[in-house]
């Protein structure tokens, strides 16, 4: 009976993982699809009034639903660059923040995505009383250091410790190999 939850055990955290994984996915497309069936309304409307379903033919209220979006989001994209429209939309962001939960990890991983910043962390060992410990440099002053130990399962969680500058031995890895050594549980660390 053990042997049989323990072969169910690997699927069943696949399945859970797939999920976690297409839930965000299955709410922007929802999100995408009550946006364009309020849009195509619109588009209908156009079409009709302008009789462009006698030009365009059946597809003349899909293109023109099509190209409203795009003027939609020019005409956002041409908000965003006025600063009192900026200073609406981070009130906005903020409120966001403290309503849904995870907002700032989806949007972090999504400005991640569109345009990757280089990581300028520098790892570090911190010695203590149980040996060396890794983590990511900073912020290094006179005396003592800001360092961040990240967990092992995800390497924007873990614990900040301002540490004397004397505990802390730099590695000579760049951030990003530093984390992928720390999600494979420090194996390829290198100990000197």
């Amino acid at each position: 009976m053990r042997n049989y939850k323990k072969r169910l055990e690997k699927p069943r955290n696949k399945i859970i993982s797939g999920l976690m994984y297409l839930l965000p996915l299955f709410v922007l497309f929802v999100i995408v699809e009550k946006f364009w069936y309020k849009i195509h309304h619109l588009g209908k409307f156009i079409a009709h009034n302008l009789h462009l379903d006698a030009f365009l033919g059946k597809y003349s209220i899909t293109i023109t639903t099509g190209v409203l979006i795009l003027v939609i989001f020019y005409v956002f994209g041409f908000l965003a660059t006025l600063p009192r429209f900026m200073k609406f939309y981070n009130w906005f962001e903020g409120m966001l923040l403290d309503v849904i939960p995870g907002y700032s990890k989806y949007k972090n991983d999504l400005e991640n995505k569109i345009s990757p910043k280089p990581d300028n962390r520098i790892p570090v060992l911190v010695s203590t009383a149980m040996g060396d410990k890794p983590g990511l440099l900073i912020e290094e002053k006179e005396e003592n250091s800001v360092v961040f130990f990240p967990s092992t399962t995800n390497a924007l969680e873990g614990e900040v410790l301002v540490v004397h500058n004397q505990t802390i031995k730099k590695i000579d890895l760049d951030a990003k190999t530093f984390l992928l050594i720390m999600k494979k549980q420090g194996k390829g660390l290198p100990l000197s």
